[in-house]
């Protein structure tokens, strides 16, 4: 991948840690634990979302996962995104969106919060300030 996922971690307690993966795991994009033990894309809303895929992974090879709140990373987006703004996973595959801020916080799948301005169609990387 051209953009580096990992901006800063910003003195927070950042951690980079290899799992297995379930399925192929593009960098950017969040992952959660499957039934098995291995890391997939996060789905819809997704309450369990361990961290951001660092690089990308095939099926069956290490998927190396940040995590850590208050780290600075460059996540995979869709739609538009106004800074300050919370995500949460909009789509099956990992991809972060915004949407209602006191939906998301209420319904506790808020996975980071928006740290630039933009739109565009299609997935792109964003910077993200991430919250778990």
């Amino acid at each position: 991948m051209a953009t580096e996922v990992l901006v800063n971690d910003g003195g927070a307690p950042a951690r980079i840690l290899p799992f297995t993966a379930g399925s192929a795991i593009t960098a950017g994009r969040a992952v959660e634990m499957d039934g098995d033990g291995n890391v997939d894309h996060a789905g819809i809303d997704a309450h369990n979302v361990l961290g951001i895929a660092l690089t990308d992974a095939a099926a069956n090879n290490v998927a190396s996962i940040v995590t850590g709140k208050g780290v600075i990373l460059n996540c995979a987006v869709s739609g538009t995104m106004d800074e300050g703004k919370l995500l949460d996973v909009g789509h099956a595959n990992g991809i972060l969106v915004t949407g209602s801020d006191t939906t998301i916080a209420a319904s506790g799948t808020t996975v980071a919060v928006c740290l630039e301005l933009g739109t565009g169609t299609g997935v792109r990387m964003v910077k993200c300030l991430m919250r778990n």
